[in-house]
């Protein structure tokens, strides 16, 4: 491929990829709620509890949307796909038992969302909702990518080769997206700490501790997302990866880790800056950032699948 075939390639995976960010906060976002509430618990610290209640906020917003959207694209790829309508419709399937999961975290997680203020005085039943939701979706991501990696490459080649290429990627793509997922929600969060800081007057010793945390959420996981690039190459076969390093895919790879560093950098200043709001234009620079990167890692997935 070559490099302006790689660039249009990146400029067609900025749309979804943006769709596919708000999904992926959407399901990360019960996991960094309910740390929120239990540090609440834990540490005797309200500001915890009340960054837990705008994330659900916030969650609920993105799930919806998710339900919307996700709605039409799988109706979409089900006339497209009609054997991966099959799929999705076959009891015992991991197709099946994914949306299985990933119904789960829906109705969890809506209840987790909508009876923050009703379950105050019932925090243990809360807060098993919210574990309830996040175990549904990460369960979901880690059935749905090998299914999805089996099946895309079952397309063009045998079942041995699409078995040996699936066992190749499921593994570090399972872990990286169970990362950025948790990443991701915390990173929006940001965005969202920033665009209610009128509306929800919680004070500015408040919103200063939120983008804090909210930073340092972020952080953790995009570590061990980037660390997961490292375990995706080392994965593949020794011509593969000799192939990437002589195209535009390795400054493709390249630019993505570059950004999610920058990522993590910017993070690190706002979790340890004395007045992190005087800094939200950076909060919501990751956003941004962290929509391009996705978008190149999407690039590299589809890559991999006509590559492997």
């Amino acid at each position: 491929m070559s490099t302006q075939e790689t660039l249009t390639l990146i400029a067609y995976m900025l749309a979804p990829a943006f769709f596919s960010l708000l999904g992926m906060a959407a399901l990360g976002s019960p996991a960094i709620a309910v740390l929120g509430e239990i540090s609440a618990k834990t540490r005797q610290k309200v500001f915890f509890d009340k960054y837990g209640q705008q994330t659900a906020a916030m969650g609920l917003i993105l799930t919806v949307a998710l339900i919307l959207i996700g709605g039409a694209s799988f109706g979409l790829a089900m006339v497209k796909f009609p054997k991966l309508f099959q799929a999705y419709f076959t009891p015992g399937s991991p197709f099946f038992q994914g949306m299985l999961a990933f119904g789960v975290f829906l109705v969890a997680g809506l209840l987790y969302f909508t009876t923050w203020k009703k379950l105050r005085s019932a925090k243990a039943a809360h807060i098993a909702l919210g574990l309830v939701a996040t175990f549904g979706a990460l369960i979901g991501l880690a059935v749905i990518i090998p299914a999805k990696l089996l099946f895309n490459f079952s397309l063009n080649g045998s079942t041995g080769d699409a078995l040996t290429n699936t066992a190749i990627l499921a593994q570090p793509m399972s872990a990286m997206y169970a990362l950025l997922v948790l990443s991701a929600a915390a990173a929006l969060s940001l965005g969202y700490l920033v665009l209610r800081r009128k509306k929800d007057d919680f004070g500015r010793d408040y919103y200063g501790f939120a983008l804090r945390m909210a930073a340092r959420w972020a952080l953790l996981p995009m570590i061990g997302f980037l660390g997961c690039q490292g375990w995706l190459y080392s994965r593949l076969p020794a011509d593969i990866q000799t192939l990437i390093l002589g195209t535009p895919l390795a400054f493709v790879w390249t630019a993505l880790v570059c950004i999610g560093a920058v990522c993590c950098f910017i993070w690190l200043f706002l979790s340890r800056s004395e007045s992190p709001m005087r800094f939200k234009g950076l909060a919501v620079l990751t956003i941004a950032l962290f929509w391009v990167m996705h978008a190149l890692n999407v690039t590299l997935f589809v890559n991999f699948m006509t590559m492997l």
